[in-house]
């Protein structure tokens, strides 16, 4: 169709333009491309693996804010048992992250793999590139501070669970490939079209308060977990969660209940900072012109909720912007 000619017309696009650093560019540059940043919410697009285009992808835009998508079969069920497989040969080390509570991440191994050192050099390699080409604009591929973090592959046991936290600078982008089909990823401040978390919780708190409160965690302690505010899975946000488990809540709406089915080859797709500021002294460019060095965007708070259902693989792809 025009529409997915235009896809992969863009897809395929190489700017000329140099990037030197987080102040010469605009805000939306690290945001989703314009294939992306104007689907509406809910709805869905066809898209192809660069590398194979018989591979289709639906992707679909599962959060305003922050941009978050969920594209559907970016892995076949083969490169899922691949990468888990190299994963456990490659032996994986139990995970170790420190920050509030001194205790993020529990009950889980990890293990980074590479491109450039892997034995399935091809099969990464090819699978970088098209996420890459898919998902990021082609100024910021350009740019001198941009690279991509190795793959790293988790498995947690069951227990196991991550609390809520921000990928913070530089990483601009997270795809997170859901490889056994276990998800339980929650984000509890999106916004599901015009829904805002906020309305329900009994605080009372805007989104310029709890922005600002965000930042202001941010400067003192490092890490913004919940915020201290009460908020609850499947009642604040969106839920990412197994079909079987959608399937049994009675496969609800997207709009009616935040909860998003997850199936083995997944990925979960957003965006870390701003692209649009809200208030006037935080505008993109100053009179000048000047470009304002871009934000994290407080509602990309996520969590790894606790696994009930066994052992979770998943696969993180992190795309960086800045030293």
């Amino acid at each position: 169709t025009r529409k997915e000619d235009a896809i992969h017309k863009y897809s395929l696009q190489v700017s000329s333009q140099k990037v030197q650093n987080g102040n010469d560019i605009h805000p939306s540059m690290l945001g989703p491309p314009p294939t992306l940043s104007s689907l509406p919410l809910g709805q869905t697009l066809i898209l192809h693996r660069p590398s194979n285009a018989h591979h289709a992808i639906t992707a679909e835009r599962i959060s305003n804010e922050p941009n978050a998508f969920l594209l559907r079969n970016v892995l076949t069920k083969e490169e899922c048992c691949d990468i888990m497989q190299e994963a456990l040969t490659s032996n994986m080390t139990a995970a170790e992250t420190r920050g509030e509570e001194d205790n993020l991440s529990r009950q889980s191994s990890v293990a980074w793999l590479s491109s450039d050192k892997s034995t399935s050099t091809s099969m990464l390699s090819l699978l970088q590139n098209d996420v890459n080409s898919i998902l990021v604009n082609p100024q910021i591929t350009t740019a001198e501070h941009f690279r991509i973090e190795p793959l790293q592959v988790l498995q947690y046991q069951k227990g196991g669970r991550y609390l809520t936290h921000h990928d913070g600078h530089p990483r601009f982008l997270t795809v997170i490939h859901y490889l056994n089909g276990v998800a339980g990823t929650w984000f509890p401040f999106a916004k599901v079209d015009a829904v805002d978390p906020l309305d329900f919780l009994e605080e009372g708190y805007t989104a310029a308060e709890v922005r600002e409160k965000f930042w202001q965690i941010r400067q003192n302690e490092g890490v913004a977990s919940s915020l201290h505010l009460n908020v609850v899975p499947g009642t604040h946000g969106i839920v990412l969660v197994e079909r079987d488990v959608w399937a049994e809540m009675g496969s609800p709406s997207l709009e009616e209940s935040g909860i998003v089915p997850v199936d083995a080859g997944d990925a979960l797709v957003f965006y870390n900072y701003e692209t649009n500021y809200e208030d006037d002294d935080k505008k993109e460019s100053n009179d000048d012109g000047i470009r304002i060095p871009p934000r994290e965007d407080w509602r990309a708070l996520h969590a790894g909720l606790p696994s009930m259902k066994g052992s979770k693989w998943i696969a993180n792809h992190w795309f960086r912007y800045g030293e």
